[in-house]
């Protein structure tokens, strides 16, 4: 009882800072109707896959698990989809803003010249990430399975918004757009790596064993170290603590966000390491002999029990 009434009040916490922090820093400097558009879109490709997926999940999946397991398997699948799609998307654009910049070679050149507004287009596609952004939250919180991580996501979620929000406000959405990217790239092989998972695509059932989820699984693990292990720190962390001109961009009312900003960097790659080390765990339960490879899995991704 005491843990549940915890739980309630961090979530209450969290979900007041994040509404609270997307109001007071990112309304007020992103595009209300893009931020519309962000929202409305992932709601009509939920609606636009769910007249499709369940046909592809029919004759992909595999495994006999029992009717109620397998509509939970959908569910999961379907929602890994829906991810894989708008995080592809929000790569092919950020890639083909980045790949014209030489911010990830020279981290310096993110912050001269300065000021140096966003273009019109990086701010409203800024707006739509938000609002994708925030209907992941939304849906986290009131609508998806609770899985034993679910207030971790959540939490994600929410410092994800703030981020976002946050750098629009203090105009370095350059920055943003990096932290953006390296963390939608991942997001691309985690997805594609569960989803192979929830088709049963494993070497338990897949034709001639061929273990697809368990090298998709070590795919991710690698693009994982890659991405927010190493590049997030050396690069996005390094930069804002020892780069940035904080008397230009932190002076004045940009002060409290500059700082508050500075903190949910550490605190994204705090999740990062806790969530590496869950993926160590399933992989030292994979290699466990006599332990099949969906049993390793599903014991970090089953729901919580409430």
């Amino acid at each position: 009882m005491a843990a549940a009434a915890y739980l309630a009040l961090l979530d209450a916490i969290i979900t007041a800072s994040f509404v609270g922090w997307a109001y007071s820093a990112g309304f007020r400097h992103t595009s209300l109707f893009d931020l519309g558009v962000g929202c409305a879109s992932t709601a009509a490709l939920n609606v636009a896959s769910n007249a499709v997926l369940p046909a592809v999940f029919k004759a992909l999946a595999l495994g006999d698990d029992g009717e109620e397991a397998r509509k939970k398997r959908y569910s999961r699948f379907h929602e890994m989809i829906n991810t894989l799609v708008q995080m592809a998307f929000f790569v092919y654009v950020e890639g083909g803003i980045l790949g014209k910049e030489t911010w990830f070679d020279d981290t310096k050149t993110i912050w001269d010249p300065n000021p140096n507004p966003a273009p019109a287009d990086l701010r409203r596609f800024y707006s739509l990430n938000l609002g994708c952004w925030l209907t992941a939250a939304v849906t986290c919180r009131f609508f998806e399975e609770r899985n034993k991580d679910w207030l971790l996501m959540y939490t994600h979620h929410a410092t994800s918004i703030i981020l976002v929000a946050g750098s629009a406000c203090i105009g370095q959405e350059r920055i943003g757009l990096m932290v953006l990217f390296l963390h939608h790239v991942s997001d691309i092989v985690l997805n594609i790596c569960q989803s192979a998972h929830y088709l049963g695509w494993d070497g338990d059932h897949f034709p001639m064993g061929l273990p697809i989820a368990e090298v998709l699984f070590v795919c991710n693990m690698l693009c994982w170290v890659c991405t927010r292990l190493y590049l997030f720190p050396t690069k996005i962390i390094w930069t804002v603590v020892f780069e940035m001109h904080e008397d230009y961009i932190c002076g004045g009312d940009g002060a409290v966000y500059c700082q508050s900003l500075s903190v949910l960097l550490f605190v994204l790659q705090a999740m990062h390491i806790y969530w590496f080390y869950e993926m160590v765990m399933v992989l030292v339960k994979v290699l466990t002999p006599g332990v099949k490879t969906g049993d390793a899995a599903s014991s970090y991704l089953t729901e919580r029990k409430e």
